[in-house]
């Protein structure tokens, strides 16, 4: 005797359908996570490192000079020049002041001044950088210029142009033909002779010209 054939199997479920024991996944997106803290909230245990200042510039090379640091240091400079009037006197220059236009910037002269050529004994030059100073040496000696100073406010913008680097002191200036020029007076280094920040060199006109001496004139006040 024949049997019926069995009956075919149930057709699978369809793709989207889920069993009841699947844990369902909300479609919604996740929320975006908080803002992050304010800045100034955030603390570090580690202490700021402290970067130190650069050296001091000589020439303040050529940005102006700050109001109260200017005065500062002329007060400091005149404690040691003598207590009485003031009387004009000779400046030996070695350095950039050897050039009249840069010398007629610093000081705002109307016209540029005259200087003359002079040599003094008793210093040397060593190099502070790309800038000369004159440090005490019995057997040296130092070729230059020189100009009269005849206003106090002169001298003043004279030292602050060197800074507090550098301070002055009294020379015997030797002109071309012999005469010599007594109390001149010039700047020197104002540290230690044997500082290890100076080195052995000379200094050269003609390159400071060429590459820095516009930063001087540049600003000088137009005169009328």
């Amino acid at each position: 005797m024949d049997h019926a054939p069995p009956p075919p199997p149930p057709p699978p479920p369809p793709p989207s359908s889920r069993r009841e024991d699947e844990i369902s996944i909300p479609s919604t997106a996740m929320p975006p996570p908080p803002p992050p803290p304010p800045p100034h909230l955030f603390k570090s245990s580690r202490p700021a490192s402290i970067v130190p200042s650069p050296p001091p510039v000589p020439s303040g090379a050529f940005e102006p000079i700050d109001k109260a640091h200017y005065w500062q240091f002329l007060k400091d400079t005149k404690a040691n020049m003598p207590g009485e009037p003031f009387q004009p006197f000779y400046m030996f220059f070695y350095g950039s002041l050897m050039d009249p236009e840069v010398l007629q910037a610093i000081l705002d002269l109307p016209e540029l001044p005259t200087i003359r050529p002079a040599t003094i004994s008793g210093f040397r030059i060593k190099m502070w950088g790309i800038y000369p100073t004159l440090i005490p040496c019995h057997s040296g000696s130092v070729t230059g210029t020189v100009w009269k100073v005849t206003s106090e406010a002169h001298f003043d913008r004279l030292a602050a142009y060197e800074t507090a680097a550098y301070r002055w002191d009294e020379c015997d200036a030797v002109l071309e033909g012999g005469e010599v020029l007594r109390n001149c007076r010039t700047f020197c280094w104002a540290g230690e002779p044997d500082s290890k920040e100076l080195e052995d060199g000379s200094f050269d006109l003609e390159r400071y010209q060429k590459y820095f001496k516009s930063s001087v004139t540049r600003r000088r006040s137009p005169v009328p």
